[in-house]
């Protein structure tokens, strides 16, 4: 099918040449006009793009397999830096790095002709199939004849030592050249000679390559299980007959390793054979084969080289994509981006005679091409088949890892003495830790308040179940005190999970005000959060709710305001659109009316000079309006939050202290009124905590 395809191509470009050759009748001796190509091309096109040293390295493993090597041994210092570069300049620490094969190698006349010439297409070769290499017959990896130079993106020097050519009486004969970064890359286009290594023109028993680097840029060779899964990522190991071995320099004697395929661990069910799906079909109806695997990691990647689906041609790296460039938006795009792994191998998106897909780095395929929007659409329907068989054990996973990160199964044995409000309490976490969002696992706040809404959701249950059971055993005329006593029990157990919860989220929100003191000088912040927890004024388990009657005052007031002083007043029972002077609570038949000053201000005459026509009013208005305040049994009463008073005018200083003596005004520091709040909180939680401790050692 390969071999069609290509045949296909050939024609194609066959007659865009011969066309090209027709309309071009210029005799190009006589242009006075030349393209010349720099060398500093290569360096900005080419050698900038290898900035690591595995993907370097797979370059020259690249080309021993395309020169038929059975083995290329790696030899460098792993999990160390190259080269220092202290107060910015480089100094080099005489590391070296050598890739040796044992494949047919080079001649001089074999160096000189193909290897030194950089950006050539070995594939083009005329009288010479370079699609395959010599020997073996292996579809060479590469292409764009500049990999050769990848070193240069991590060292300034390479020397270069190769034994090939047929094997005579003297052996096979040596080429043996050095090339320096600095002298190759200028801004000229002239041949560069190359020093001459001392080997040269020599002879070796056998035949090979060994690719030396030194004199480093300031990289880091990884440590040993991250290089070798870097290299593993790079290849398909497809063929039996080739291998890559890793030395460690940095140990004494150490032994080589051997470079293994990536093993993923997977989701069960999530697996999918691409050879036993449908190929992917061109616009035409040709059928483009496709082999390897997709599936579901069974944990979150670890490593960048688990990451996503690694595409191959030819058996290399060819790009790594997390979602076939799927726009965003689509179903199950989180697990997807954050689980989907597997191998594509598709030949077709490397031809010798078709366009070069491939971008230089091999990290991505031209998705904007005609092969890469047939894969792009291909890939989109297996995605929507995966995301449908791993559905359920996707569940499974997110309810497993929300059991691990919240430990609910243990603190529902420390929170419930009783056994069956902690099966309870387990059961639902099983139950609603699968339908957990995936991507918020890793948000401790969103683990930490979705086990409080179970833990608070148990023990109501468990008291359901009791019923229940008790129920049917009253049925049967089988009920006993026993029975009757558990639901007590859980009943209680009910109620206080209730008021902990509350009592949990109060202090959270106790804590959120202190934070606003501290950071902001706002006062229409604070009434705004007055309105929303009334329970800051009173700290009491009395239930305050927003009922008509204050609506009715609110409106009220403001008009009689209005009326009798004509200005605006703004009176708050929520959040209001304007800035509101008061925040209007009611609680147990009082009408508490708060004003609040910012942090450490002091409560001076001109404050009180505002305040005591709305203490006028507010009794006037109480007096003429008897069924409207009806609800308010109790009065009124001015909670005012300021930090101290400063009143200097003597009768001001004494009409305010009437006024707290008649309660009509109640002042508190901001210390007071936080620490008043949070301590009726925090006790019933310790109060809730030491009942749980001695419920344990009851049950203990």
């Amino acid at each position: 099918m390969a071999a069609t395809l290509q045949n296909a191509e050939a024609v194609r470009n066959n007659k865009l040449n011969e066309q090209a050759v027709t309309e071009d009748k210029t005799d190009s001796r006589t242009s006075p006009y030349h393209l010349r190509i720099s060398r500093l091309t290569v360096d900005k096109l080419g050698v900038k793009l290898y900035d690591k040293v595995s993907a370097v390295v797979a370059e020259l493993i690249a080309n021993g397999y395309d020169a038929d090597a059975e083995a290329v041994t790696v030899r460098l210092p792993l999990n160390l830096q190259l080269a220092s570069q202290a107060g910015g300049k480089l100094r080099d620490l005489g590391y070296v790095i050598d890739v040796e094969d044992d494949g047919h190698g080079m001649t001089p006349e074999e160096a000189i002709d193909f290897y030194l010439r950089v950006g050539a297409d070995r594939r083009t070769r005329k009288n010479e199939d370079g699609s395959r290499s010599r020997e073996k017959k292996r579809p060479v990896m590469g292409r764009k004849g500049i990999g050769k130079l990848a070193p240069f993106g991590i060292c300034r020097r390479i020397e270069v030592w190769s034994a090939g050519g047929p094997k005579t009486k003297d052996g096979y004969a040596i080429t043996h050249f050095f090339m320096d970064f600095d002298k190759i890359v200028t801004d000229d286009d002239e041949a560069v000679p190359l020093e001459v290594g001392s080997e040269d023109r020599g002879w070796s028993p056998t035949s090979g390559t060994r690719i030396r680097l030194t004199s480093f840029l300031a990289k880091r060779v990884p440590d040993k299980e991250t290089f070798l899964r870097q290299l593993a990522v790079r290849f398909t190991f497809a063929k039996p007959d080739f291998k890559i071995m890793v030395v460690d320099t940095t140990a004494n004697e150490a032994k080589p390793l051997e470079v293994t395929p990536l093993d993923i661990p997977l989701l069960p069910g999530s697996r999918v054979d691409l050879t036993k799906e449908d190929p992917v079909i061109a616009d035409d109806g040709t059928t483009l084969p496709v082999s390897g695997w997709l599936g579901m990691a069974k944990e979150a990647y670890k490593n960048e080289e688990m990451m996503g689906v690694r595409i191959y041609a030819r058996g290399k790296i060819v790009g790594v994509t997390r979602d076939f460039n799927q726009p965003a938006g689509f179903t199950g795009e989180f697990a997807m981006r954050s689980y989907l792994v597997g191998q594509v191998e598709a030949e077709w998106l490397d031809l010798d005679n078709g366009d070069d897909l491939v971008r230089t780095d091999r990290q991505d395929i031209l998705w904007s091409s005609d092969y890469g929007e047939l894969l792009r659409r291909w890939g989109a329907e297996l995605i929507k088949k995966i995301a449908r068989i791993s559905r359920e054990p996707r569940r499974v996973r997110v309810r497993d890892e929300f059991l691990r990160k919240s430990g609910i199964e243990d603190k529902a044995r420390q929170r419930f003495g009783d056994k069956q409000v902690a099966r309870v309490a387990v059961d639902l976490a099983k139950k609603f830790g699968g339908f957990a969002a995936e991507d918020e696992l890793s948000d401790d706040v969103y683990v930490e308040d979705l086990s409080q809404i179970i833990l608070s959701v148990a023990p109501h249950q468990a008291l359901m179940e009791a019923f229940h059971d008790f129920t049917n055993h009253v049925t049967k005329g089988e009920a006993s005190i026993e029975q009757m006593l558990d639901i007590f029990d859980k009943a209680q157990i009910a109620e206080l999970a209730s008021y902990a919860q509350i009592a949990a989220q109060r202090v959270r929100v106790i804590q959120d005000l202190q934070q606003i003191i501290d950071e902001s000088t706002d006062e229409n912040q604070f009434q705004k959060l007055i309105a929303q927890a009334p329970w800051l004024i009173e700290p009491s388990w009395i239930v305050i709710t927003k009922n008509q009657s204050l609506k009715n005052f609110k409106h009220a007031f403001e008009q009689f305001w209005k009326r009798t002083h004509k200005t605006d007043v703004v009176l708050a029972i929520d959040q209001e659109a304007k800035r509101p002077d008061f925040t209007l609570v009611s609680i147990d038949g009082l009408l508490h009316i708060v004003e609040i000053k910012k942090a450490d201000h002091k409560f001076d005459d001109s404050d009180f000079a505002r305040l005591v026509n709305y203490v006028d009013a507010f009794d006037a208005f109480f007096q003429e309006n008897r069924e409207t305040v009806a609800e308010f049994y109790r009065g009124w009463q001015i909670d005012l939050v300021a930090d101290g008073e400063s009143l200097k005018d003597s009768s001001k200083r004494h009409a305010y202290l009437g006024l707290t003596k008649e309660k009509k005004i109640n002042r508190m520091s901001w210390q007071d009124f936080l620490s008043r709040a949070k301590k009726v909180h925090e006790q019933f939680l310790e109060v809730h905590d030491l009942g749980a401790e001695k419920r344990q050692g009851k049950q203990a």
